[in-house]
């Protein structure tokens, strides 16, 4: 479990702790308030030390239905704040990329541009057999995506979109693991993988703007 997911738990824990024991303390302030009630309708006792016995236990019970009541109101209120924290850690939870996947979106990002780079090398014949082997060893890095989930705190919609982009790249990069130079400078099949990446490119587009990702800054980095 990651952090946010015992962050997470542990406030779930806190509310639930919280709220029984202050009901359990509000439950008790009322039935010591109905017996406070009891004591200010009895009169006091006209012998003197009965009647500061009398005064001690119903000041004794004022003071523990005091405590009772602001200890209870207390503790619902940390469950209220607890539970305001464990929604709003489910959300980030659902709406925030954890650390390996935001690696292998930057890591695509890279991978694409530099791809339909070295495509174009191989198109114009502009050292074609390096530029091959750039297609290759980026080709190998974008199977493994196939072995990046995404996680399944994350909205059902969120999941589907990340494991698409994940299951396209491995495609894409088995793909193109297997053609040669010759292949890559027929013009149809240059072109057919250029639409693949721009394909590619608007799913993480998409990506970007679901998870509020800056491209502007992953291109400065270039």
């Amino acid at each position: 479990m990651s952090t946010l997911d015992w962050s997470f738990v542990a406030l779930v824990s806190g509310v639930l702790l919280f709220a029984f024991f202050g009901l359990v303390l509000l439950f008790i302030a009322i039935k010591s308030r109905k017996k406070l009630r009891l004591f200010k309708k009895k009169r006091p006792p006209k012998n003197k030390k009965k009647r500061r016995r009398f005064m001690q236990a119903k000041r004794k019970l004022a003071r523990s239905f005091r405590k009772q009541l602001t200890w209870g109101l207390l503790l619902l209120v940390f469950a209220g704040l607890c539970s305001g924290g464990a929604m709003y850690s489910r959300y980030y939870q659902q709406n925030r990329l954890n650390g390996e996947e935001s690696e292998a979106i930057v890591q695509g990002y890279y991978i694409l541009d530099e791809l339909a780079v070295q495509l174009e090398n191989v198109n114009k014949n502009e050292n074609p057999q390096k530029s091959i082997k750039n297609i290759r060893n980026l080709s190998a890095k974008m199977v493994s995506f196939g072995f990046t989930k995404s996680s399944a705190t994350l909205k059902e919609e969120k999941q589907v979109l990340l494991n698409r982009y994940f299951n396209t790249m491995k495609q894409l990069g088995t793909n193109l693991n297997e053609q040669t130079v010759e292949a890559l400078q027929q013009e149809d099949i240059f072109s057919g993988y250029m639409n693949d990446i721009k394909k590619m490119e608007d799913s993480q587009k998409e990506i970007f703007k679901q998870f509020k990702i800056n491209e502007a800054a992953l291109k400065q980095k270039q």
